[in-house]
């Protein structure tokens, strides 16, 4: 049983989930927005054209000094108190003061050397007590503010990417938990077989039935604990179950697969349906003294797949309730993966038990 890849999360989960592309996103965003109001401002002064140059030069040097202000947000990620945010607020100050002079700096350079003679631009506030160049401390105030709004929003991201992963931990632990709990009931009903056919002196059958039940262990331990399998596979790791249960029940046990070759590479959890055709054999195969017959059902109705275990074993009402633990596991295993979209029914009546699985298909 081959594990399938899983698929990498898409739209914003992605986003979350890479820390270098959610920062460079986020740096883009706002000295995008940096860079739009520098150009509006620029074109409202009606000066030389020029001087639409000195907005791109700096955008371009704060997005490298943003670099280091997200390694600051990421080393002190694990810090527990105000020191976290005292360092993210000392770095977004160095920072500010950092990039506002180099604005006058390279700015300062490319007017000497670059632009035609009368050419240059500054900002001045009329006091009571004469002009006051404020072009600096304008630039200070816009980029403390966009520096801190970066701190903030990367520290979010950050810890919102770490909410996913130990999600995305808890929910595979806890599908590895689910399907460990099936095993137990499964070895203790195929030794108690071969136990059973060793004692008879049946040793033939008793082989037989070992080497089935490795089979089947072989295929339930090397698959991924939450990786999806093909129905196909799901289909062989099945068959090797029954086998062992063939030897067990003899004639009485009768399986019909209805399988579409199209839904062969149909990805679906490991061991769904094992699960389900067990609950079968243990409700309706052991009580009867008559052949009974089970059927496992694969269709396809739009973007969802129904999967079917039933049998003709004439129902019961401790099967409607569908409170097993194997059920169970199933409901819970669904939920995880595929939330309200997945679910297990069941139903009985005179003519028997069936329980129906329904995902969403992969396509």
């Amino acid at each position: 049983m081959v594990p399938l890849h899983a698929r990498p999360p898409a739209g914003v989960s992605a986003l979350l989930l890479s820390p270098r592309w959610s920062s460079i996103t986020l740096a883009l965003m706002l000295w995008g927005l940096a860079l739009v109001g520098h150009l509006l401002f620029t074109l409202s002064l009606n000066t030389d054209a020029e001087l639409l140059l000195f907005p791109f030069i700096w955008t371009v040097h704060g997005l490298l000094l943003t670099w280091p202000l997200h390694e600051v947000v990421r080393r002190t990620e694990g810090m527990k108190g105000g020191g976290r945010w005292l360092l993210a607020g000392l770095a977004v100050m160095v920072l500010a003061g950092l990039q506002a002079l180099l604005d006058a700096r390279i700015s300062g350079w490319v007017v000497h050397y670059l632009m035609p003679p009368g050419v240059g631009a500054a900002m001045v506030v009329r006091t009571p007590q004469g002009v006051v160049d404020a072009g600096l401390r304008i630039s200070l105030l816009i980029y403390f503010w966009v520096f801190g709004c970066y701190a903030m929003a990367d520290s979010l991201l950050l810890s919102q990417r770490r909410l996913i992963e130990a999600q995305n931990s808890a929910q595979r632990a806890e599908l590895a938990a689910l399907r460990l709990q099936l095993h137990p009931h499964f070895l203790f009903n195929a030794l108690n077989s071969v136990s059973a056919l060793i004692v008879t002196n049946r040793l033939k059958e008793a082989d037989a039935t070992a080497m089935s039940l490795a089979t089947f262990l072989r295929a339930s331990l090397l698959a991924n604990q939450s990786a999806m399998v093909t129905l196909a596979d799901e289909t062989e790791a099945l068959q090797a179950y029954l086998e062992v249960e063939r030897i067990r029940f003899g004639d009485r046990l009768v399986v019909e697969m209805d399988i579409p070759e199209d839904l062969h590479e149909t990805p679906i959890l490991a061991f769904l349906l094992q699960p389900l055709v067990e609950n079968a054999i243990k409700h309706a195969v052991a009580p009867a003294a008559r052949r009974v017959r089970i059927r496992v059902v694969a269709q396809q109705s739009g973007d969802r797949i129904s999967l079917s275990v039933s049998d003709d074993g004439g129902g019961g009402p401790s099967l409607a309730a569908g409170t097993g633990t194997g059920l169970r596991n199933i409901r819970e295993r669904l939920a995880a993966t595929y939330g309200p979209a997945g679910s297990l029914t069941t139903q009985s009546g005179p003519e028997g038990f069936t329980a129906t699985l329904t995902f969403p298909s992969a396509g």
